[in-house]
């Protein structure tokens, strides 16, 4: 993603002058220039800690684009913070900072005077919290529902085809839509992330991941899909949340649904997501068949973000 996030900026630089000054790997190293890297820079050793390449860096704004981390949320949530240490604003792709640790994080960016934003994290470049932030003013959220991981879409498609889960989690692999570790998506923690996401910015839910009643794709058989499929039925992994008296309630289910639900448009690596309001009703956005262009997008429109907001 990171590679695809360059060639955005370099693509858009004759309106959006920005410039990427430093980048830190686990595979690569570590490379440094203030006067800005070209899309293909020369790595060297990786720097032992991110307090030491943030020094040596100086950015202004730190983008932390780790995997997904659902037990704990780290590393991503230190290296956010070391940016707001050092008074840089921060963007994230990564879901488990903001699943563990939203409000704890935005109250830290508010002490050091700093934008936090993370677009990306739920539907790659759809405006989901710009939307709601930008466009909703007023408006409660009152729960949601949506289908937010590409990947059980993917494997559930093909099992209806056919073919074995494992078959389908390798088409997923294939098409880069996987976290580093499938059993996330299989095992819906990744689905899980982006409830508790959604509920602690838009909801103020104060909860994380664990919290979630959750339950994946892994008992789905193509014997059992074939069958639904008779009955013009499909699945989907549906994340829900709603208000309650005892709080905000999440929930994360492979469900049983029509093929004409909407919900059931979400094909391959599309993504659909519904808010319930108090003034606007249900109100939702979509994205068709996204790709790693469209993640380096959303973090792309977060700078656009702050460089105004700044």
């Amino acid at each position: 993603m990171g590679r695809a996030f360059a060639r955005l900026l370099g693509s858009q630089r004759k309106v959006f002058p920005f410039r990427i000054v430093a980048i830190q790997t686990l595979r690569h190293g570590a490379a440094i220039d203030p006067r800005g890297l070209p899309l293909e820079p020369p790595f060297g050793k990786r720097i032992d800690s991110i307090d030491e390449f943030l020094d040596r860096a100086r950015p202004e704004v730190v983008i932390e684009l780790t995997t997904l981390n659902p037990a704990t949320g780290e590393p991503a949530i230190s290296h956010i913070r070391a940016a707001f240490a050092r008074g840089c604003h921060a963007i994230t792709a990564n879901k488990g900072p903001i699943a563990h640790a939203y409000a704890a994080l935005a109250e830290e960016a508010r002490r050091s005077g700093v934008e936090f934003r993370f677009e990306s994290i739920v539907m790659d470049g759809a405006p989901v919290f710009n939307l709601v932030r930008n466009n909703l003013p007023g408006c409660k959220i009152r729960g949601f529902t949506g289908v937010v991981n590409s990947t059980t879409n993917v494997v559930i498609e093909a099992m209806r085809a056919g073919r074995t889960l494992a078959e389908g989690v390798e088409e997923a692999r294939r098409i880069g839509v996987t976290e580093a570790d499938a059993s996330f998506d299989i095992d819906g923690w990744d689905a899980a992330a982006k409830t508790a996401a959604l509920a602690n910015v838009l909801m103020d839910a104060r909860l994380t991941p664990l919290d979630v009643d959750r339950r994946g794709i892994a008992r789905l058989t193509p014997e059992k899909l074939h069958a639904l499929k008779r009955q013009e039925k499909t699945v989907r992994l549906v994340s829900r949340a709603r208000t309650t008296p005892n709080g905000v309630k999440l929930r994360v289910r492979a469900e049983v649904i029509s093929e004409h639900d909407i919900l059931a448009s979400t094909h391959h690596t599309s993504s659909l997501l519904l808010f319930d309001t108090d003034l606007m009703g249900t109100i939702g956005t979509v994205e068709l068949n996204p790709g790693v262009e469209q993640t380096a997008y959303g973090v792309f429109s977060d700078l656009v973000d702050i460089a105004k907001s700044s």
